[in-house]
């Protein structure tokens, strides 16, 4: 009974101590501003997220994905790519692709130093390589303008 209820303080006092840091360190640590512009380049693994915010609440958004595939040696790559201008709703964008009769959507949040992608519908509808997928958590690598060729 003695040895239960040292366990359970120690683990009390265990899980007291870890709030306290993670306060602490909420309280001392600086946080990214929220209103800050989304422009810039975002990687996930191979692939990469451009984007360039524009007037009148819109974002340019260009996505490049990738997928290796290693065969009798020689490396080759499944490939996805779009550039798409959508409007910017707060932090939250939404590319609409249709490829054949498919549709595929793809979310995108803005977050401090982050983009967090989700993929809706067909994947065949995003009309991507085989494998490549935009979804996933990309970090903000560069918040510089993305040099993007001129909108076709």
């Amino acid at each position: 009974m003695k040895r239960s209820l040292q366990g359970t303080i120690s683990l009390v006092a265990l899980l007291v101590g870890l709030f306290c840091v993670d306060v602490l360190a909420s309280q001392t640590g600086k946080k990214p501003a929220q209103n800050g512009s989304v422009t810039g380049t975002y990687k996930y693994v191979l692939n990469t997220m451009e984007v360039l915010e524009l007037p009148n609440k819109k974002v340019r958004i260009s996505f490049s994905g990738f997928w290796p595939n290693d065969r009798k040696r020689v490396e080759t790559r499944n490939v996805g790519a779009f550039d798409e201008t959508v409007p910017l709703s707060g932090r939250t964008a939404t590319v609409k692709i249709q490829f054949g009769n498919e549709p595929c959507t793809v979310n995108l949040e803005f977050r401090p130093n982050k983009l967090i992608v989700s993929q809706e519908g067909s994947i065949m509808g995003c009309g991507f390589g085989f494998n490549v997928e935009p979804d996933g958590t990309y970090v903000k690598v560069s918040s510089k303008r993305p040099d993007m060729p001129p909108p076709q």
